[in-house]
Parts: structure tokens; C-alpha cells; sequence
């Protein structure tokens, strides 16, 4: 992380400032590829409604360790009553989103915003069980989904259930990436634990009562036998190579992963997601303001861009693959039917609807992967 934060200082340092204009530090802790969409198609864009303003583009990296880069550097600024901070617009993680709002890191913009309307959803009102509305915009939505070769799976299923019974009966050719190869499969394993427990509702709304471990580790052991005949990956990318190489037929993955190795020409243009009941957590990116943000109004008509419908159809959905991160009802209209066709393949808006869930609270989310740590080996 300590390479990760000198190299956001060392970035920020290099942008030589222009006089009369007004330059915007932008810190992305995505894919290099989230990183070109600010830097090549949303941040010119961006200057051509603003010509005074130049973005300054860093990437952190990926995973939750990138955000929490972004994090640290912020809390050091706060901490050492530095103003105005150095960032002025962040794509972080839920779970740094939400510690970050609930130290009062970040600035409540969304109010401001012409498109304020557009963010809506339970994820923007809320993220491991600490208010975040008006504090964020999802740049994009991720989904976690079963993906599968319709040659190899004829009937794909429907239910987790159905799904643990197809695994057991075909051992060896179902694929995710434990607890430690990315948020895929933590998420994977939170669904299961909904599923197994039944208590979807308190693990993500509270209250938090440790008297939950029982039924926690009881479902935690059912999945240590589940996974006698599963195949642990290297990760979101070792699923979908896998899948693409046919030695698994079914596994879990990002649903805006697989979209984008298939517009890549990287994946069997076959393999296909699906969505079980009761459901799998989606895993937004958020966009925030942090509180001493040096233009925060700037930075607020920044988001406020990239949260117009047409640049979502346009730049997230047509080019990328991606779910919008607002109101879908007022992007999907502006896309092409092809992108609708590839994006909506298998995962229906109705299945998106009824079987989206959130990951748990914190304190719920750290019980399960202790119970998964301790009793899955």
C-alpha cells in the first residue's frame, strides 16, 4: 500500500498546475481499464462542457488494497489538519466508502447534483450498515453470477439448491475463488450464507447479535463440504480462464468481466451468467467528494457528468459492458440492441431486480469469513 500511496503523491506532484485554470485530481482504485474510460472518453468529454478545467488522472490500482491507499492518504491529510486536501474526486470501494463517511471524510454532494434523482437504489442509501445517502454515485454496477457452458449444462440452475445438487453429482467441474482471490467469491460466499441461514435481512440491516455464529459456522461447514467438489481458482480472471478452457463448466464470476472478455474476443462468446435464487450481493464502485476536496463543487459537476444518462448508455454500458451505476429505467432506452442483447443475456432486468442483494454488515461480514477461515480448508 505504502507504493501505492507515493504513488499517488508522485502523480499529483508531476501535474505542473495551469494558470486560470482549474485542475481536478481524480484517484481511481479500479482496472487500468477503468482508469482510461476517466482519462480518454469521461474526462474529455467532461472539458468540452468546461474548457477552464484539466483533470489530473491517477490509478491506485486494484482491489480493496487500492482503496484503502486512497483512504490513508485522505485520513493523513485530516489527521494532520492539512486544507485543502490533494484529491478532489475518488472511485473507492464500498467498504472505504463507507468508513470514510462514517469518519467524516467525505463531502455530501449528491444533493447538489441535476441528476440527483437518478441515484437511487438500497446500495446508495446504505452500505455496511452505515448511511451513505448522499455521499455517493456508482460509477457502474458489478454483479456476481454463475456462469456456464449451455453445451456442458443443459439446464442451468435455478436456485442454490439446484445448484449444490448439479455440483455434487459433477464433481470437479464447478469453479469460484474462495475467500481469498477477490470479492467474487466472498461474495459467493455471502449468498450462500443468506441461503443456508435464512437471514438475509438481519445480516444486512442488523442488528448485529452474535448469537448469529451458530447458524453462521453451520452454513460455513455445509460449504466446506460443497467445496470437496468444487475447483478453488486463482481468482476472478483463473474462473474465467478456466471456463474459457472448458476444465470447469460452471463458475463465479463478474457478470461486467465476462461481458468485457467477450467484447474482447478473449471468451467463449457462449458461456452464459445466470442469477440463482435467493440471490448474489452486487458490489458497487462509488464516486465521492472527500470533505476538504480543494474544488469541490468542480468535482461535484464532475460525477454529476458522469451520471448523465447519456454518457452512461454511451461510455459505461455501449462501451464497456457495464450495468449502469443510475437509474436504469432512464439509461437502457439510449442503448443499442445489440448491447442489450449481450448485457441482458441470461440475467434478465426482472432476475437483477428480485435477486441483487447487498453484502452483509460489517460485523456479520467479519463473522463469516472468520467462520470460513477457521473451518474451510
Amino acid at each position: 500500500m505504502l507504493v501505492q500511496i507515493m504513488a499517488i503523491a508522485a502523480a499529483l506532484a508531476l501535474a505542473a498546475p495551469v494558470a486560470a485554470q482549474t485542475r481536478l485530481n481524480v484517484a481511481i482504485a479500479a482496472d487500468v481499464n477503468v482508469v482510461e474510460v476517466h482519462k480518454t472518453l469521461l474526462g474529455p468529454g467532461f472539458k468540452a462542457m468546461e474548457p477552464a478545467v484539466d483533470l489530473n488522472v491517477v490509478g491506485t490500482g486494484t482491489g480493496e488494497p487500492a482503496s484503502r491507499a486512497i483512504y490513508t492518504k485522505i485520513k493523513a491529510q485530516a489527521d494532520a489538519g492539512r486544507k485543502p486536501w490533494d484529491l478532489d474526486v475518488a472511485l473507492v470501494s464500498m467498504s472505504v466508502a463507507s468508513q470514510m463517511v462514517k469518519e467524516g471524510l467525505l463531502h455530501r454532494f449528491v444533493p447538489q447534483m441535476k441528476n440527483a434523482a437518478l441515484v437511487k437504489g438500497a446500495e446508495v442509501k446504505e452500505a455496511f450498515g452505515v448511511n451513505v445517502d448522499g455521499y455517493v454515485v456508482p460509477m457502474f454496477h458489478n454483479q456476481i453470477a454463475i456462469a456456464y457452458h449451455p453445451s456442458k449444462v443443459a439446464a442451468p440452475p435455478k436456485t442454490f439448491d439446484e445448484l449444490a445438487a448439479w455440483v455434487k453429482a459433477n464433481p470437479g467441474r464447478f469453479g469460484y475463488n474462495g475467500i481469498k482471490g477477490g470479492v467474487s467469491g466472498v461474495g459467493f460466499t455471502m449468498g450462500w450464507v443468506y441461503w443456508k441461514t435464512g437471514l438475509y435481512q438481519q445480516l444486512t440491516q442488523g442488528p448485529v447479535d452474535k448469537g448469529k455464529d451458530g447458524a453462521i459456522r453451520e452454513a460455513i461447514t455445509a460449504l466446506r463440504d460443497f467445496n470437496k467438489n468444487a475447483v478453488i481458482t486463482n481468482g476472478n480472471a483463473g474462473t474465467l480462464d478456466a471456463l474459457n478452457r472448458g476444465e470447469i463448466w460452471m463458475g463465479v464470476v463478474w457478470i461486467d468481466q465476462l461481458v468485457a472478455w467477450k467484447n474482447e474476443g478473449r471468451m467463449d462468446q457462449a458461456v452464459t451468467p445466470s442469477l440463482p435464487a435467493p440471490g448474489l450481493p452486487i458490489y458497487p464502485l462509488y464516486l465521492v467528494v472527500p470533505r476538504e476536496a480543494a474544488s469541490r463543487d468542480v468535482a461535484a459537476r464532475y460525477i454529476d457528468y458522469i451520471a448523465n444518462p447519456e454518457v452512461q448508455a454511451r461510455a459505461i454500458v455501449e462501451r464497456f459492458g457495464w450495468y449502469p451505476g443510475v437509474d436504469p429505467d432512464r439509461v437502457l432506452p439510449l442503448i443499442s440492441a445489440k448491447s442489450r442483447e449481450l448485457l441482458f443475456k441470461g440475467v434478465s432486468a426482472q432476475d437483477l431486480a428480485r435477486y441483487s442483494r447487498q453484502m452483509p454488515l460489517k460485523e456479520y461480514h467479519d463473522m463469516i469469513t472468520l467462520a470460513y477461515e477457521e473451518l474451510v480448508r
